[in-house]
């Protein structure tokens, strides 16, 4: 199938070449009874150039869209539309009692943060110090004599309880050894029997069930209990009157215990009070002698935020004043003594290779716009075709509308890589540095540019209207022996008028120009001699 398609196509060029040659022959050559004039070109060699062309703007070889960074009421400008002004010149300023306001708020607030970094890094003076450690001095030395009390009334409260113990021990002793304590003793044990059987036979008669005053047997018994009652009585006084000086002894004994006991739990709980005074008085001595580095971080951090601030602030109270960027002159200025000036969003775009601005048909919205006039450059928009063929540094030739009389040599500086469509029309932008100045020019002039693309010097060159193409392949008519031959060229650089010619044809060589075939008698024309003839090597 493959080699059946190359057949066709073969077939096809074959049948498109010969049909070519054909018209070739009867539109310019004729037959032999047409009566043909030849127009001759005897080659020779000159300079071929090959030039696009395009139309642009004149732009200042530096812009800048200038803007307050920050907003205010505006209370000077210092020029005007056309001025000339110099890198650094102040050019307009607003009202700056905000930001010097918010600039003294953040110089008092670094303050604060410097005075906090140093308290962290250096907390106390040293009397202050020496204080604190007699603090904790004066505090152990509490704990040491608390402790010292509380185990002395500890020894104390001991020796009286050992002391009440022996004398209760030595009371009961003697009590014990007394015959008349123990003849009480007795006496009030008999009485109680006594009193007892009273009573049962009291219960027995069935006394219980009767009210005072008795009646019958138990009148005897009533009198017999109280009586018993009454020795008992007076025997348990005579009794305890031996044991008062024992009881005595034990209630003091039980005294002087609880004493003791309460002594210690109150000794205790001074003794801990008094360590925890040390223990405060150390850790307060340490807090505050001891570095803490999260401390001092959180402190550095305060402080170099707070520095920024004021950085921040001062550059705010400078930015109050407008300063030229460059040296230029002064295009436009939005806005007038009185009015808010806001921060502006006007930036340049530049043209490609340079500082020089791409021309816009929008204002712009920056309040000064400031331009480089010491050098003109021009900004041409080529078409793809054209952009494709460019590159930097080829020399250009550059005429105005305003200056019809005025031309000036340049060279293409830059050609940009992406294109700008508009109306969807594909442009590429490319960038012209004039190669001097004129006073007639000035900034935004519609300009024409001419950029030699390709260029041969001293080349073997025929017109282009002696050459034609068949399926991709350049011809020329070569006039030999009365006869025109049909010869196949290879071509260099394609300029204007002439074609640069690289094979298939040498110097002096005549070849025809075609025309188209007019009734008369047969001759032949030479251009620029004998007739009509092309000069060789013009």
């Amino acid at each position: 199938m493959l080699k059946n398609t190359r057949l066709v196509v073969a077939a096809l060029a074959a049948i498109a070449l010969v049909l070519g040659g054909l018209i070739y022959r009867d539109v310019f050559v004729g037959t032999k009874n047409a009566g043909t004039t030849l127009n001759l070109y005897s080659v020779g060699r000159r300079t071929v150039t090959s030039s696009v062309t395009g139309t642009g703007n004149l732009v200042p070889m530096q812009q800048a869209n200038v803007s307050f960074k920050v907003s205010g009421s505006l209370t000077e400008i210092d020029i005007r539309v056309g001025d000339h002004v110099a890198a650094g010149q102040v050019l307009a300023k607003i009202d700056p009692t905000t930001y010097q306001n918010a600039l003294a708020s953040a110089q008092a607030n670094l303050a604060l943060t410097q005075a906090n970094l140093q308290s962290a890094e250096t907390p106390l003076t040293q009397a202050q110090i020496t204080q604190l450690r007699n603090n904790l001095a004066n505090a152990q030395q509490q704990y040491n004599d608390t402790v010292a009390q509380v185990n002395l009334t500890n020894t104390q409260d001991a020796n009286q309880v050992t002391t009440d113990q022996n004398q209760l021990t030595a009371d009961q002793q003697a009590l014990t050894f007394n015959s008349a304590y123990q003849a009480a003793k007795q006496t009030l044990t008999s009485d109680q029997a006594t009193l007892q059987t009273a009573i049962n036979q009291f219960q027995a008669d069935g006394c219980n069930s009767q009210t005072y005053p008795y009646s019958g047997p138990c009148v005897a018994d009533f009198s017999a209990v109280s009586s018993d009652q009454t020795k008992v009585n007076s025997d348990q006084v005579a009794v305890n009157g031996y044991a008062t000086q024992v009881n005595a002894d034990q209630a003091k004994l039980n005294l002087d215990t609880v004493k003791q006991q309460t002594d210690k739990t109150s000794g205790q709980r001074s003794i801990n009070s008094a360590a925890a005074s040390v223990t405060s008085a150390q850790d307060t001595l340490n807090t505050q002698t001891e570095a803490k580095p999260n401390q001092i971080l959180s402190a550095q951090a305060s402080m170099a935020s707070a520095q920024v601030a004021v950085q921040t602030a001062q550059q705010n109270v400078t930015n109050t004043t407008l300063v030229a960027p460059m040296d230029g002159v002064v295009n436009s200025i939005n806005g007038v003594v009185g009015e808010t000036a806001i921060t502006g969003s006007g930036t340049t775009s530049e043209a490609p290779g340079s500082q020089a601005p791409l021309p816009t048909s929008g204002a712009s919205s920056a309040f000064m716009v400031i331009g480089n006039i010491s050098g003109l450059e021009v900004v041409i928009p080529f078409a793809e075709s054209d952009a494709s063929k460019l590159a930097v540094n080829q020399d250009t030739q550059v005429t105005f509308d305003a200056v019809p009389s005025l031309t000036i040599s340049g060279h293409v500086v830059a050609v940009a890589s992406a294109a700008i469509v508009q109306s969807g029309v594909v442009n590429y932008y490319a960038t012209v540095a004039l190669n001097q100045t004129n006073a007639a020019l000035k900034q935004g002039m519609t300009s024409n540019a001419t950029v030699t693309v390709s260029k041969a010097t001293n080349a073997v060159v025929v017109p282009n209207l002696a050459i034609t193409r068949l399926a991709g392949q350049a011809y020329v008519n070569v006039y030999v022996g009365g006869k025109e031959v049909q010869t196949a060229i290879q071509t260099g650089v394609v300029g204007d008028q002439f074609t640069e010619i690289t094979g298939g044809l040498s110097e002096g060589a005549e070849v025809v120009i075609p025309t188209l075939r007019v009734s008369g008698s047969g001759g032949t024309n030479r251009f620029n001699g004998g007739g009509v003839r092309i000069g060789g090597g013009g």
